[in-house]
Order: structure tokens, then sequence, then C-alpha cells
């Protein structure tokens, strides 16, 4: 099936005024959005992002490329052509009382986007108007009102009934919740995929939240300076990005779990900690260190909407031939940091996977020293189950056992979680 919208190439220079030099905003940026789909476009500001969407919507007049909606090439489209468009393409803003106008009631600013389609009786334009303004949450109180009456989220629900009105086929969300408190962003977002859902409509969703885009999109595309980084689905580009760029936006992601928050900053302690005391190549800080990491890697999994615990289940069922080798135990260990993106080894830098890898295999060493192996994949079993479960105070408790195993193994023999209180699923 062929793409809703295919952009080919698409450069954009910014001409620059006296003194001020030409701005390439878009250097040759080709993606695609496929029906009923949502592409994430992430970037840092002035990356390009915004300036992409504008494209799509004719607001600005792309230097090179092609923009093509439906087989049809949408680049060079007059005032005219692009008012007939309209119904098929609209657009949701950051600061939606910006694009509104003051003296105009909720009626009158919704209704707008019905201007284009067939005429209706006003009774029928109102009934249309009032359905879609409680299918966002709101009632036909509301139809009388003025902009400044109601609040950020009320606002940005009005600006979703006015873009959603005409049923288009593609709505460009520019930064929509980046300027609405947490919980309503949460209920605006979830409230665009039920809409999506009912309606069949694509998304070109402009962030620079990936935790946004995660949770919105089908696929993510990366912009950087202008230039198109990286591409793929949103798991594949979120919790595994192949590009530098990529993922110092995932490690710079925020998130309102006030834990995972802690747990994060425990983790930049320890790796400040660590580096001040490498110097006297102490051992017990990388220990410390990694001890830091798995913390994070659990609290990072069971924050996640479909936990990754099948990569420890995984690496069990492959280590069942040699699971007595300092190699094997090692490769189960690693296993624990790549449930989460930030964790994982390809988001590490080099310096401290080095680190990280002489811990583990410190670790194991001890494990097959002190004759525990098969604790150890004990542990490792109820570790996978606990995350599965969503368990997060479990899951750390065995990590932190996993960690005292260079220790006096008689003392923190009674510190052991209960074995048994998670099966194997692997």
């Amino acid at each position: 099936m062929s793409a809703l919208v295919q952009i080919r190439d698409l450069s954009v220079l910014y001409r620059g005024r006296g003194r001020r030099a030409d701005k390439l905003a878009l250097d040759g940026v080709s993606v695609s959005l496929g029906a009923g789909e949502t592409l994430g476009l992430v970037g840092e500001s002035g990356s390009g992002k915004s300036t992409l969407g504008n494209c799509v919507l004719g607001l600005v007049q792309p230097t090179h490329g092609t923009i093509t909606f439906d087989g049809r090439d949408i680049t060079h489209r007059t005032a005219r052509e692009r008012r007939a468009l309209s119904t098929q393409v609209q657009a949701v803003f950051q600061d939606p009382y910006s694009s509104f106008n003051p003296h105009r009631t909720i009626e009158q600013t919704v209704g707008e986007t019905l201007d284009s389609l067939p005429r209706m009786s006003r009774a029928e334009r109102r009934a249309r108007i009032v359905a879609m303004l409680e299918r966002v949450g709101l009632d036909q109180s509301a139809l009388t009102k003025f902009p400044a009456q109601f609040s950020g989220g009320q606002r940005q629900r009005i600006a979703i009934a006015r873009a959603l009105l005409p049923d288009p086929r593609l709505v460009v969300c520019d930064e929509l919740v980046s300027a609405l408190d947490l919980s309503v962003q949460a209920q605006v977002l979830n409230l665009l995929l039920e809409l999506q859902r009912e309606r069949g409509v694509a998304y070109l969703f402009i962030t620079h939240d990936l935790a946004v885009v995660r949770h919105m999109s089908t696929r993510v595309a990366v912009l950087q300076h202008g230039q198109l980084v990286e591409e793929g689905t949103s798991a594949e580009v979120t919790e595994h990005p192949t590009q530098p760029y990529t993922r110092r936006l995932v490690a710079a992601s925020l998130d309102a779990d006030a834990d995972l928050q802690r747990v994060r900053r425990a983790t930049r302690k320890a790796v400040a900690d660590s580096t001040r005391t490498s110097m006297g190549g102490g051992a017990g800080s990388d220990v410390a260190l990694l001890g830091a990491f798995e913390q994070q890697a659990v609290a990072e999994a069971t924050a996640q909407p479909t936990p990754r615990a099948s990569i420890v289940s995984g690496a069990l069922i492959q280590a069942k031939g040699g699971a007595s080798t300092i190699e094997t135990l090692v490769a189960l260990r690693a296993a624990i940091l790549e449930m989460a993106s930030r964790t994982s080894a390809t988001m590490t830098p080099p310096d401290l996977l080095t680190r990280l890898e002489g811990a583990r295999a410190d670790l194991c060493r001890a494990v097959i020293a002190d004759g525990r192996t098969s604790e150890f994949l004990d542990l490792l079993r109820q570790l996978a189950a606990a995350i599965e479960d969503g368990d997060r105070v479990q899951a750390r408790m065995i990590v932190n056992f996993l960690d005292s195993v260079e220790g006096d193994v008689s003392s923190v023999a009674h510190d052991r979680p209960e074995t048994g209180s998670y099966k194997s699923r692997s």
C-alpha cells in the first residue's frame, strides 16, 4: 500500500537579512507516513522539525524536493488549492490560544474548519460541533464562551476538536503538549490515540520529548541540524538507537516517575564517585558502579508499558549448556543492563563499559569460587519473573543480593529474597 505522505529530498533555505547569514533549515530530508500511522519527528530546538511540518501545511515553501499527499504533488499548491486541501490536512500547534481569535466564540472558532465542506444547515453545523466538543471532553455550554475562559488543557482540546471536525486524513501536531502539565499531557495524548483508533487519522507528531514519542508513534525520525540522522520503528529508535546523537536524546529524556528519577540520579552520582576513585584502582567502586547501573536497568524495565524481562529469560535459555563458565555467567549478568536502553552497551561510554565488564567478571568469578552458580541462576529466573509482574521492589531486592555476592557470603545469605516466591518463566 502506498504512503499517505511522501517527502523526498526536502531542503529549505532561509535567506538571511542584513548581516545575518543564510540558514539551511532542512537538508535533503526524505520520510514517509502511512494512513492511520503516527510518525514522530524528534530533535533539539533548531533541528528542522517545525520547518518540515510547516512545509507539509504549505506555510513554508521548500527550496528543493517534493511533498506528495495521497499520490498528489502538493509542494507548490496555490492558496486556493491549499484551502481545498484543508479538509484533508489539519494542524494543532503548541499554543492554541495564539491560533484562536479571542473575540470569536468557541462555536465560531471550531466551526471554521467546516467552511470548506459542502454547505449544511445551521442546526446540522451546530450538532456536528457539539458532538465533536463532547468527544474531546467538553459540553454544549462551551459554544458561547471565548478562548480566554478556558484553561490551557481545555484550549488544546478545543484545538483538537477544530482540527478533527472535518474528518481529515492527516493532522500535523507541533509540540502540542509541551506547554501542559504532566497530568494534562497524558489526558490529551490518550485522547489523540483514541481518536486515531476511531477515525484512522494519521499524525505527523513533532516533539522534543522522547517519552511522548515512545507513547504515541508508530515510527520515529530523528533530525539534527536539518538532516535525517536516524529512522525506524518507535521501539528501535528509542530502545536501540544506532546514532550517538539519538543516544544523547534518549539519555536526556525526562520521566514523571519520581522513583525512577531518584535511581537515575543515584547512577549519575555513582559514575561521578567511581570516576574520582578510579585513579586509585578501586575494584569496589566498579562493583558499586555496576550495582547502580543494574538498579537503574530494573527501574527502567518495570516502568515500561511492556517490561523487557524476555532479554534475561532468553539469555537463561541459551545458557543451559554452559552455565558453569565465567563467560556464560558474565553474559547472563550483562543481559540485565540490556533490558533498558539507557543502560545498554550501545548507550554506555567505552571507558565505563570496560569497567562494568571488569566488575561483572570479578563478581561471576566469586559466584563460581563460592559454589553458588545454581543460586545465581535461580535469582536471575526470579528477577525475570519479578520484572514481568512489574514488581520493582522485589526486582531491586534481587539485584541488591546479586551485588552483595563479593562480600561475606554467610552474612548476606540471611538477607536473600525468599526462594520460590517467583517461578521461572523461561
